[in-house]
């Protein structure tokens, strides 16, 4: 195969993945929950809601005061948490 046969081939080929890329950017948006002392709160509930559509939702935090919220699309958000 002479030089430019495999430019062309490169060329294709590179030109026949990018349409495979993944069309939907999404993350993970996670952390934890600590009073002013530093210690952990199992058991809050934290809500996360998108300011733009005013679609919240909501996870309880796990025994190390950590929350999770997986799959989150782009956008502004307000996170709140709220505790006993």
């Amino acid at each position: 195969m002479n030089k430019i046969a495999r430019r062309v081939f490169l060329v294709a080929f590179v030109l026949a993945v990018i349409p495979a890329w993944p069309q939907a950017s999404t993350t993970t948006v996670r952390g934890s929950v600590r009073d002013q002392g530093s210690a952990v709160i199992p058991k809050a509930v934290v809500t996360l809601t998108n300011t733009a559509t005013g679609v919240p939702r909501d996870t309880v935090t796990n025994d190390a005061g950590l929350y999770v919220f997986a799959g989150v699309f782009p956008g502004p958000y307000r996170l709140t948490v709220e505790a006993p």
